[in-house]
């Protein structure tokens, strides 16, 4: 028989921005659990919301399997004695044995369980394995003990299996299960008996809470949008400010709110920051993206017009805090807070942010590269990115347009931080994208260079963000950022640069830095791109070193893709693996040149040497390589390679050879 399961975590409130992550991990934890307890189920769901983290179960067998398993026993030489206790200790006899590999064994036999009986620990083992970025633990006072780890204090557990409570006392956190949960904290009173999920469902949409996180984000989108396009506004789509706005109401009450006139001088940027950071106010703007001066916002209660005044109220101090920042900031200059990054360590061993500038000034040709480069980190010293980080690059902007600074500058101080991750676009501009570069690859080149690795899924300097941002500015920016110089170059002269500073790098630090980005390219063409592994690492592996044209190691491995998915493709594969197989370590003795003068008595031969002539013609056309490579695997059937003369096998291995260099060639490995 199948049953449901239903369980529910109610505890103090869930910070916002641990629920998106924690929905997965509740799923996944509990359906390992599962596994490892021997039962068998449906789907599991979860749901999350401020105070509580349920899941269900569906189709959960009432018995776990019957399991036959073989257990392995005492040597076929160990005293009679072990081998009593061996059939004692698992209640069989000496007819049971199976001899194997010098071993006694025997087949266990074990009989399902009733999924009831192992409920209570598959909680247990849920608290104690669920993982929370951050988590507490809370005083038991009856036991006199803290409590096992979890987000927040749980204040009970419902569970719910066949429609029935179970009561099963959870030791870790001193509470035994029980039938009933609680609605909202301000607009529900009592308990609710529960019966099943659909009960359960039901009677928390009754009593305002939106159970499913999804669609508490989409009801929160429509309410802002609703509300806006009446007043002829568009609301500012913002993933993340949803995420957590989501994960903070139990149940949404949208509003919307005034900006006071003399705020809307603030550039659109500090505004929408402001906002979103200390209030979780949603932007709103005119057609034209035109920033509004009104908000949006979500409640757990339904708004009244004293809270909205006071919303407005707490708005105006925030925002009269941030005009007061900026006002303060434009009285000075972005060169005079430039001068004052001597003062700001960049890394204890690796001097200043100062010193980082100049290390950068090292590999940079223009003179807006120079000036981007000098006023790039001049704002990290501002009140305004001092009270909002995430402005870093933005307020630079905008303080060089203050200070009539030419436009590409200004656009590179802002596009020097891009891509800040993954997902984020690469700069717009030649010398955003250069400055980004020097940027990423000076931290690099620096912290490799005195030791400094990523260990594990450990990466505090983002190292691997860093080197992945370098590999997609080399392969994806329109243009080539290398100036005429390779990867080498900018690497070797940062070095130099980092030794006129008095600071000493590992003597390795080239070849470290350079096989560090080469990982993330290969990562970044595998996981990003889809490309398969094995083509990856075939391109990779034909360049002479690991200083290459990325543009064109991404060229050659999307080409090969294509071709590997060709039916002719295993043709050239199998005659490419013979050719590599046959040459072997005589690839020392060949010297690559024309084939023409090569003579043959062997047809096969000769018919190789014609296709290969043939394919000279064009070597960018994959099908006379396949034609190629029948002719190769048909002289290897037919012709002894490594004839017993010295001159017939040279002729033949260069021939050979000469059909390994121009498959290369053709399919880009």
């Amino acid at each position: 028989m199948q049953h449901e399961l239903l369980l529910e975590i109610f505890s103090e409130e869930i910070p916002a921005k641990l629920q998106r992550k924690a929905l997965e991990n509740a799923k996944s934890t509990f359906a390992n659990i599962l596994t490892r307890y021997g039962t068998i189920f449906g789907d599991v769901s979860s749901f999350v919301s401020p105070r509580r983290l349920t899941v269900v179960v569906n189709h959960l067998s009432s018995k776990t399997e019957d399991m036959m398993e073989e257990k392995r026993g005492p040597k076929i030489t160990a005293p009679q004695t072990a081998i009593d206790g061996f059939l004692r200790s698992n209640q069989k006899t000496r007819e049971d044995l199976i001899e194997r590999d010098g071993y006694y064994y025997l087949k266990i036999h074990t009989k399902g369980i009733e999924t009831k009986t192992l409920i209570g620990d598959i909680i247990e083992n849920f608290i104690l394995e669920m993982p929370w970025p951050k988590s507490m633990r809370w005083y038991l006072e009856d036991q006199e003990i803290l409590s096992a780890f979890w987000v927040r204090p749980i204040r009970s557990i419902l569970c719910i299996y066949n429609g029935s409570s179970l009561n099963e006392h959870i030791k870790s956190v001193d509470l035994t299960t029980c039938s009933y949960t609680y609605g909202h904290r301000f607009l529900s009173t009592g308990k609710l008996e529960i019966t099943d999920f659909a009960d359960y469902r039901n009677q928390l949409e009754s009593n305002y809470i939106m159970l499913d996180f999804e669609r508490k984000k989409s009801y929160i989108d429509n309410e802002i949008n609703s509300m806006a396009g009446a007043m002829g506004l568009y609301f500012t789509y913002d993933e993340e400010l949803l995420d957590e706005v989501s994960g903070l109401v139990e149940y949404p009450f949208a509003s919307i709110g005034a900006i006071d006139e003399k705020f809307m001088k603030l550039p659109q940027e500090v505004l929408s920051t402001s906002m979103k950071t200390h209030q979780k106010y949603f932007t709103l703007v005119y057609p034209g993206s035109v920033m509004a001066p009104y908000y949006g916002t979500i409640t757990n209660i339904p708004p009244t017009k004293i809270m909205c005044e006071g919303l407005d109220r707490v708005l105006r101090a925030r925002l009269s805090d941030a005009m007061f920042f900026y006002n303060e900031d434009l009285d000075v200059t972005l060169e005079a807070f430039a001068q004052r990054l001597s003062n700001v360590v960049f890394y204890d061993k690796l001097g200043t942010v100062a010193q980082k500038v100049d290390r950068m000034m090292s590999i940079a040709s223009t003179r807006e590269e120079h000036r981007a480069i000098a006023l790039s980190k001049a704002d990290l010293l501002t009140q305004m990115v001092g009270e909002f980080p995430e402005l870093q690059g933005v307020i630079g902007e905008i303080y060089a347009r203050c200070q009539s600074e030419s436009n590409e500058v200004c656009i590179a101080i802002r596009e020097h931080y891009k891509p800040i991750n993954a997902n984020d676009d690469l700069p717009q501009t030649v010398t955003g994208a250069r400055v980004s570069f020097f940027d990423k690859l000076d931290t690099l080149v620096g912290l490799l260079g005195i030791g400094v690795q990523p260990t594990g899924s450990k990466d505090p300097f983002a190292l691997r963000r860093a080197a992945l941002s370098v590999a997609r500015l080399l392969c994806d920016f329109p243009k080539t950022l290398l100036d005429n110089e390779s990867l080498s170059w900018y690497v070797e002269t940062l070095i130099t640069a980092y030794s006129d500073q008095g600071i000493a790098l590992d003597q390795d630090t080239l070849q470290i830095v350079l096989e560090f980005i080469v990982d993330r390219l290969k990562m970044y063409m595998c996981e990003r791109l889809s490309l398969d592994t094995e083509v990856v690492e075939s391109v990779i592996r034909s360049f002479d070193s690991l200083d290459f044209d990325y543009k064109i190691a991404m060229s050659k491995a999307r080409r090969l893709q294509k071709l590997t998915k060709l039916e002719e493709f295993q043709i050239v594969k199998e005659a490419y693996k013979r050719t590599v197989g046959i040459i072997g370590e005589n690839v020392n003795e060949l010297k690559t040149g024309s084939i023409d003068d090569l003579r043959f008595d062997d047809q096969y031969m000769v018919e190789l040497q014609n296709t290969i002539k043939n394919q000279e013609s064009d070597q960018e056309d994959f099908s006379k390589i396949v034609t190629t490579a029948k002719a190769v695997l048909s002289a290897c059937d037919n012709v002894l390679i490594n004839n017993p003369s010295q001159d017939i096998r040279l002729r033949n291995l260069k021939l050979l050879n000469k059909f390994l260099i121009d498959a290369r060639n053709i399919i880009g490995a």
